[in-house]
């Protein structure tokens, strides 16, 4: 093995060292660009795979919840009638394995007033302890209250920045919100923060619970969704057959009421459908740009070994066998891979934190539901890309070296 390295080394050093006298060294060179670019593009692709399905995924979370359950004779997006959230119910859903937080509200709709007229908007009521990763993580102005009484202000308001720019609203104004129904109800709320709503319209203002609670005159405890968030690696199918057994045994928790529950994927399976499709569009991309690679570096190694004709003609002469050839071969395109690899993930690397950071590249957050290209950066999909890559690609130059059998010493020493 020893000697098969050294020869390899050599072999691959002296293409480096004489590229100026060697026509082939170019094209070596161009095959190593050709695989360094198909590393970088499946690297970036997944990068950016990963980005938007986690963007996707935590704005879909954040109106549904990876679980949304409800009174029946509703529907998740405009529940009509309360829900009396018991110490028991409580219990039983908090206490679920792979159940990370329950999040009660209240969700009603009202009309925002201002000079030009009526806007329609979704309020969400909350409660202390409310936690949304995607919109705290958005807020542009102000800051996200406690919804408590601790609050300064005593009724604050958070607005997606869509909506207050087209009410022209801002930090600290005053908005009326009217409420239909029998009669029409007015609140006055200030507003005390804005959040990045990514040009997606209908996201929700948020409120205290208790503003909307005391509105509708519902009795402490009282909500008409209730949101589950879930353990990162939790089976939301197996959950919902756990929610649904645990009520079965434990039917005195409901107190009468019927539940209505479904998964995010289910309420929203549009959304999900479109992640799936991009999933099985990436998988052909993978797919081409492993072919490529292979081809290019298939390429290469025959360029090589053709350019090599001599020292092959001499170590056969000197009684290397066929198969001791194709393994140095293989180890020479081995090391050209490993470089071509290292170039390429420098390369993908670069891209992906400039993008990350900089957002150069802009998207129609209309048509996206963001402003720029998103990037994701998961370890272990990078090395699950290398390994793969290195391993069929290594694979696949294993048939041009079989073309070293074809090499008569005496034909390469008459020709020299």
């Amino acid at each position: 093995m020893q000697l098969f390295l050294f020869v390899s080394r050599r072999l691959s050093s002296t293409t480096k060292q004489q590229e100026q006298k060697q026509s082939s060294a170019p094209l070596v060179r161009l095959s190593m660009l050709g695989v360094a670019l198909s590393v970088c593009v499946m690297l970036v692709s997944v990068a950016v795979i990963l980005g938007f399905k986690r963007q996707i995924g935590h704005f879909a979370y954040s109106q549904t919840g990876h679980i949304s359950l409800w009174a029946t004779g509703g529907a998740w997006h405009d529940p009509q009638y309360p829900l009396l959230l018991t110490p028991e119910m409580r219990t039983v859903l908090e206490h679920n394995p792979g159940v990370a937080e329950l999040q009660p509200l209240i969700q009603q709709k009202a009309m925002l007033k201002d000079e030009d007229g009526f806007t329609g908007v979704v309020l969400y009521g909350l409660e202390t302890g409310y936690r949304n990763e995607y919109i705290a993580s958005s807020i542009t102005r102000g800051y996200m209250p406690s919804f408590s009484d601790r609050d300064s202000v005593e009724h604050p308001i958070v607005l997606p920045n869509r909506l207050a720019e087209v009410m022209g609203y801002d930090l600290g104004s005053k908005v009326r919100a009217y409420f239909l129904g029998e009669r029409i109800q007015v609140r006055v709320y200030e507003v005390v923060g804005i959040y990045e709503s990514s040009g997606i319209e209908q996201m929700p203002a948020l409120c205290k619970a208790s503003s909307l609670r005391h509105l509708m005159r519902w009795q402490e405890g009282m909500y008409n969704r209730l949101m589950l968030f879930l353990d990162e690696r939790s089976d939301v199918g197996e959950i919902l057959t756990r929610i649904e057994r645990s009520f079965e045994e434990n039917s005195e928790a409901l107190r009468g009421q019927s539940l209505a529950y479904n998964s995010a994927e289910e309420l929203l399976p549009d959304l999900f459908g479109w992640l799936e499709l991009i999933d099985s569009n990436v998988y052909v991309l993978l797919t081409l740009m492993l072919i490529v690679a292979s081809f290019t570096m298939i390429t290469g190694l025959i360029i090589i070994v053709l350019d090599k004709r001599q020292q092959i003609g001499l170590l056969k002469a000197l009684g290397t066998t066929d198969v001791q050839l194709r393994k140095i071969f293989a180890l020479v395109a081995a090391r050209l891979l490993v470089r071509s690899l290292l170039w390429g993930n420098l390369i993908a690397l670069g891209l992906c934190l400039v993008q990350k950071y900089t957002k150069v590249i802009h998207l129609d957050p209309k048509n996206y539901m963001m402003d720029a290209v998103p990037i994701a950066l998961d370890p272990l999909a990078w090395l699950g890309i290398n390994v793969g890559a290195l391993a069929l690609i290594l694979l696949a130059v294993l048939l041009p070296t079989m073309i070293i059998s074809r090499i008569s010493p005496a034909e390469v020493m008459r020709m020299e």
